[in-house]
């Protein structure tokens, strides 16, 4: 957990920082560099695509559990049972 801490603390501070730093460096310069601007743009990505992915209700790590099947009646081929639906066993077993 320390290490997923700090490197939120280094992802959010200190690229973003760096990279906003760069990119009004550049808007305010009277001779703008295309590669600082274009470095500045990317030391932001991380850190607005964890941000955007969270706001949208995203999630951008791995998936820790397999999505859940959506509503409605079970696919062809499956019991009722299968998926611990009590109404459907009690019908089939007329409890």
């Amino acid at each position: 957990m320390h290490w997923g801490l700090t490197w939120s603390t280094v992802k959010d501070v200190l690229l973003t920082g760096t990279g906003m730093a760069l990119i009004l460096s550049q808007v305010f310069s009277a001779s703008p560099s295309d590669i600082l601007l274009v470095t500045g743009l990317a030391l932001t990505v991380p850190s607005v695509a964890a941000h955007a992915g969270a706001l949208l209700g995203g999630h951008t790590g791995g998936s820790s559990s397999p999505p859940s099947p959506p509503p409605g009646p079970p696919p062809p081929g499956s019991s009722p049972g299968d998926a611990g639906d009590a109404a459907g066993e009690r019908l089939v077993t007329g409890g």
